[in-house]
Formats: C-alpha cells, structure tokens, sequence
C-alpha cells in the first residue's frame, strides 16, 4: 500500500518532487483533475494507525462537490507526515473554518499533498464558488493551457490559453482568469474563455457563498 500511494502522489507533482515545487493551476483544472473535492472543516489531525508514515486528517464534510458515489459522507483525509514526502500542513487552529479541498483517491481514501488546491472558501471569489458549484464539472472537457513565456498557443478548440502566469503574483488564483472566468464549451465544440459574472449561470445563494 504505501509505496503504491507513493508513487501515485509523487507522479502527480513536479520532477523536483524532493522540494515540492508545484506547478500553478486554475482552480477550473485543480477541480477537474482531482477525484474528490469537497468543502470542510478541518477538525482534528493524529497519526494514522492504519497508513504508517501519513498523517490523518479528521474532516467534517459540509458540501461535497466532486467525489464517488459511494463516497460521499467523507471523514478523513491522509497526507505524508513529512515534507519531504510533500505532506499537507494545515497551520489553521480555526476548527470552524471551512475550506475547499481537492484530493485523490487510492484504494478508497482520499489524500491530499503540499501541491493539492486547498484554500479557506472564504478567501475564494463568487466567481471561483459558483465554478465549483455549478460551472466547472460541465466544462471539464476544455483543457486550459498555461502561458509562463510568450509566445504561447494552444493547438486545438477545446483549449482556452492562461496567461495569469505571466504576471507576478503573490497568488496564481488572484489573477483575473483564476479568480472571475471559466473555459466553457459554448456548445458547438469549442471552448472559449467566459465571465462566471454571466446571468447565464444559475446564482447562487448569499448563504451558498458565505
């Protein structure tokens, strides 16, 4: 179990996985390509009994978003306990704090790594909550491509360019792509950037969002 979970996380970081350097994603691709992404609150942490060598994370789930059907009361997530081994460390002391978590899944558990897309749901946007509400799961067949240096292309239609990246920013999510638009099928088999401020989307609550 533990070399296979392993190598299934390692794969999903940077060659330089010994120092964890994570490659910047819109929160549309973080969504997409991850099994499980839920919104909870991080309750409790102890070592894993069962998974030597992972810290186990209690979560109480509030809003599943992504995962399984079978799995959708979710209790626990498991991330290396070492650094090295790009472990999550969640320095929060706020228990009520909600946050959004995308993990993978390996022989039914779901673990989480320093590169995962974890942020407080209060730090996200309309534009961000209401992708992961309603917007990004049904537009998933896009692609978004990352521009670090110009010049940058995509190669087919269902490819919408980021070039947030260019620009130096504390966060790669406050950019003006990541934090208000989604790369959306318009429907005739090509995808295109759109504003999540669009009245083409279903609103969402100001409890929803809160």
């Amino acid at each position: 179990m533990y070399p296979l979970v392993i190598l299934v996380i390692l794969g999903c970081l940077s060659w330089e996985a010994r120092s964890c350097t994570c490659g910047p994603r819109h929160p549309q691709s973080a969504y997409c390509d991850a099994a499980v992404v839920l919104r909870a609150k991080f309750i409790g942490q102890t070592d894993s009994e069962k998974k030597e060598h992972w810290t186990q994370f209690e979560v109480k789930t509030t809003k599943v978003f992504k995962a399984p059907e079978a799995l959708q009361d979710i209790q626990y997530v498991y991330s290396g306990k070492e650094e090295s081994l790009c472990g999550y460390q969640h320095t929060s002391t706020n228990k009520s704090e909600e946050f959004v978590v995308a993990g993978m899944m390996v022989d039914g558990s779901v673990y989480i790594t320093s590169c995962s897309f974890i942020a407080p749901w209060s730090s996200l946007t309309y534009c961000q909550k209401r992708g992961l509400m309603n917007v990004y799961e049904k537009n998933c067949g896009c692609q978004i491509v990352q521009c670090f240096s110009l010049p940058c292309e995509i190669t087919n239609d269902l490819q919408c360019l980021w070039t947030d990246p260019l620009m130096q920013r504390k966060s790669l999510y406050s950019g003006h792509q990541a934090s208000n638009w989604a790369c959306v099928n318009n429907g005739s088999g090509l995808c295109l950037w759109d504003s999540l401020k669009s009245r083409l989307y279903a609103p969402i609550s100001k409890k929803q969002v809160q």
